[in-house]
């Protein structure tokens, strides 16, 4: 992503990390949204919260995928409206890069670099263990999660 990107441009940021089954959620759906040609920004990064806030700073909306821990059903899938909803602890859909998510947006509301709209989709996780592939849960999940995440980038 350029940093002269279009601040009206949506940007979707898939967070986690391929090499550990689930938690590859956030960037296997930023690859399937390649795939469709999604217009939006794509980006992948591993849920640090200063990269997460530089990812988003100057944008107006933007949509994180990450995989969540709030002991639902694998595959489950929620979405929260980080502007206007509490940002999630444990046990309440909350992101499995938690810390990196939550820190980023409550140094965002610090710094009033909030952006407009920020909606994060956690998938819920079967297996973080190493290893690649996700669950067949969780695999299930993402085509329903990449039509979802189309809808929202074309309801900016």
């Amino acid at each position: 992503m350029s940093r002269s990107a279009p601040a009206d441009r949506t940007v979707i940021i898939g967070i986690g990390n391929p090499m550990r089954r689930d938690d590859g959620v956030g960037p296997a759906a930023v690859s399937r949204l390649r795939a469709r040609s999604a217009d939006a920004d794509l980006v992948v990064l591993d849920g640090e919260a200063t990269r997460l806030l530089d990812a988003w700073t100057g944008r107006q909306h933007v949509i994180v995928i990450d995989a969540a821990t709030s002991g639902e059903a694998a595959g489950t899938v929620h979405r929260i409206d980080m502007v206007t909803d509490p940002v999630p602890t444990p046990g309440r859909g909350a992101s499995s890069h938690g810390a990196g998510l939550a820190e980023a947006v409550e140094l965002a509301r610090v710094l009033d670099a909030l952006p407009d709209r920020l909606v994060v989709y956690g998938v819920e996780v079967a297996d973080v263990s190493f290893g690649e592939g996700l669950t067949p849960a969780v695999g299930e999940a993402l085509d329903t999660l990449v039509e979802r995440l189309i809808a929202e980038a074309a309801a900016r």
